[in-house]
C-alpha cells in the first residue's frame, strides 16, 4: 500500500485534488490519499511541518509514501520532515501538482511498484 500526501498551502486546494483523483478513478486498496494545508484549520495561507508529520505518522504500517508539493516552501515542508524518517520510501514530487498526482495516482492505484510510480512523476504528460 501507498500514502499519497496532497500539500498545499491552499488546503481548499489539496482537497480539491485529492476529490479529482477519486472521482477520475475508482480507488483500490493499494493507495491511501490525505489532503493537508493552511494554517488556522485551512483559513489562513501556509504549510505546517507537523502537521505532515502526523498524516505520516497516522499510517505505520505504509512505508512507501509520496508527497506532492504546490510550491517551493511546500517541499521545504516535506524535505524537513521526511529527513527524520529513515525507515520509509518517501517521494517529493517536484513537477506539476495536478498532472504529477494523477499520473502517479493511475499507476498506484493499479498495484505499481514504488520506482514506476517515481517514474511516472518524472515523466512529462504532454512531450
Amino acid at each position: 500500500m501507498k500514502l499519497f500526501i496532497i500539500i498545499s498551502h491552499y488546503l481548499r486546494l489539496s482537497q480539491a485534488i485529492k476529490e479529482y483523483l477519486t472521482k477520475m478513478l475508482i480507488q483500490t486498496d493499494n493507495v491511501k490519499i490525505e489532503a493537508i494545508g493552511g494554517l488556522e484549520n485551512g483559513e489562513v495561507l501556509g504549510t505546517q511541518p507537523l502537521e505532515l508529520l502526523e498524516v505520516i505518522n497516522n499510517y505505520p504500517n505504509i512505508n512507501e509514501i509520496f508527497i506532492f508539493p504546490d510550491l517551493g516552501s511546500a517541499s521545504l515542508t516535506a524535505e524537513s520532515i521526511t529527513s527524520m524518517l529513515n525507515n520509509k520510501q518517501i517521494y517529493i514530487s517536484r513537477g506539476g501538482i495536478v498532472e504529477n498526482t494523477f499520473a502517479a495516482y493511475v499507476l498506484a492505484n493499479s498495484g505499481a511498484g514504488f520506482q514506476e510510480v517515481v517514474d511516472a512523476c518524472k515523466e512529462p504528460i504532454i512531450k
